[in-house]
């Protein structure tokens, strides 16, 4: 093997991403909208979101609490769902935007978030 097969694999080797499981804190603002037949309220409230990204396991979970259902898990962009709220996650500018709508007796409540997020230092 040449010099330069070798360089060529060593760089190689080096440009791989490296698989971690990775914390990301997200501060979002959240707007909750309720729609019902005697008038429509809504609220809008600063919340940190906290998720691990496992690379490896192609998995999103809450930090602390059970996994997200991932129906999209790239290098640029994550999409999951836990309890009727779709997350997207874009990994290459760190913005993560959710959604989600319920409507029960008469009464419908949507929910809308985004925020940035960034590593956590430990």
């Amino acid at each position: 093997m040449t010099k330069g097969g070798v360089l060529t694999i060593a760089l190689a080797a080096l440009a791989q991403p490296v698989v971690a499981d990775t914390q990301l804190n997200c501060s979002t603002k959240k707007v909750v909208i309720i729609g019902a037949p005697s008038g429509e309220t809504s609220s809008t409230r600063e919340e940190i979101l906290s998720f691990r990204v496992d690379d490896a396991a192609k998995t999103l979970r809450f930090a602390g609490d059970g996994p997200l259902v991932v129906t999209q898990f790239g290098n640029y962009w994550i999409s999951a769902n836990s309890d009727g709220i779709f997350y997207e996650l874009d990994r290459q500018s760190g913005t993560l935007t959710y959604a989600s709508s319920t409507t029960k007796d008469s009464v419908t409540t949507t929910i809308v978030g985004s925020g940035r997020c960034q590593v956590a230092r430990f």
